[in-house]
């Protein structure tokens, strides 16, 4: 393990980090001094990785905002709002393969004729 400061790689296990949303292991660093833990990705995050991975994965299976909202309420009793489900997915979507292999990366939706913009909804035309 190299430290995330100075990259040495003199680092040691310093027993585990433990939150309320998961427990991560501690490293410190024999050469610096300083203690740090292993990034996954997640970092920061008041949620659990599990219940933001459903979130996005949903989203991008065609759910929308709300549905997915109403669904982690319901079932996993997290209380999100559709704007944290839209910033997850745009910055978690990328990497994740789902987002990868749907196209969706945050990018505006192109229509098949290569304009950008909202995709249009029934009974309404796109303008030419």
């Amino acid at each position: 393990m190299n430290c995330v400061f100075c990259s040495s790689g003199n680092a040691v296990k310093n027993g585990k980090r433990r939150r309320s949303v998961r427990t991560k292991q501690s490293y410190i660093c024999m050469n610096c001094g300083r203690q740090f833990v292993e990034a996954d990705g997640f970092e920061r995050m008041r949620h659990r990785p599990k219940v933001i991975t459903r979130a996005i994965h949903m989203h991008e299976d065609g759910f929308s905002l709300s549905k997915v909202q109403n669904h982690l309420w319901q079932y996993d009793n997290v209380k999100v709002s559709r704007e944290t489900i839209s910033n997850w997915t745009r910055k978690y979507s990328v990497f994740l393969k789902s987002g990868a292999r749907n196209g969706k990366t945050g990018d505006k939706w192109k229509d098949p004729r290569g304009r950008e913009g909202r995709p249009r909804r029934e009974g309404k035309r796109l303008r030419p």
